[in-house]
């Protein structure tokens, strides 16, 4: 598959300049890229009949990624996406608002295919 005939909901969105300034931002986004690969590797090592992320290593280090932007940088958050339905039902104010922070924050690094699963 070349570039071309890749989704855009498929595709990792370039991270914001401010996120580069921010060590932390930075450490955790080389980590969930990272993540992916590592277990790939050890999929590939081990075979499939091993649980090679036992601690679910690819979702959380997007969750420790959108923590750490919803509670560092929540200035920086965009507004919510009103095509979103996770933004939309975020709205209501039932969730506690740090997830609503959470997938908000999510909207900066993660493809639009998977930013409302979480």
């Amino acid at each position: 598959m070349s570039a071309r005939n890749v989704d855009p909901a498929d595709e990792w969105p370039l991270p914001p300049p401010w996120m580069w300034g921010c060590g932390k931002c930075t450490e955790l986004y080389r980590a969930m890229k990272q993540a992916p690969k590592l277990v790939d590797a050890a999929l590939e090592e081990l075979g499939p009949g091993v649980d090679c992320d036992p601690h679910d290593s690819i979702v959380s280090t997007q969750i420790r990624l959108a923590r750490h932007i919803a509670t560092r940088h929540v200035s920086e958050l965009p507004e919510a996406d009103e095509e979103c339905e996770r933004c939309v039902s975020d709205a209501s104010g039932k969730l506690p608002a740090v997830l609503a922070l959470e997938h908000r924050a999510r909207h900066l690094f993660a493809p639009p295919g998977i930013v409302g699963m979480l």
